[in-house]
């Protein structure tokens, strides 16, 4: 038994693939635009960031642990 054979209609195949892809493509940078602008382009409370100082920020998070705190298995032995 043989197979028929099958006209391959390559140009009109491959425009139609590229518009499919570009169209894909157009609606993902749309979805994930929308979720940028939904969570991330602006704080969501208003004057969250206001009065603060970048750089005591940055110090805060980067300072060493106070001496003087204990760890956590040390007060569950005693």
């Amino acid at each position: 038994m043989q197979l028929p054979r099958l006209k391959r209609n390559t140009g009109g195949a491959r425009k139609t693939l590229r518009r499919e892809i570009a169209v894909a493509l157009a609606i993902k940078f749309l979805v994930l635009y929308g979720l940028w602008y939904a969570f991330f382009s602006h704080p969501s409370i208003h004057g969250m960031t206001e009065g603060m100082n970048p750089d005591r920020v940055a110090a805060a998070l980067i300072a060493p642990l106070p001496a003087n705190t204990t760890e956590p298995h040390e007060e569950s032995h005693k």
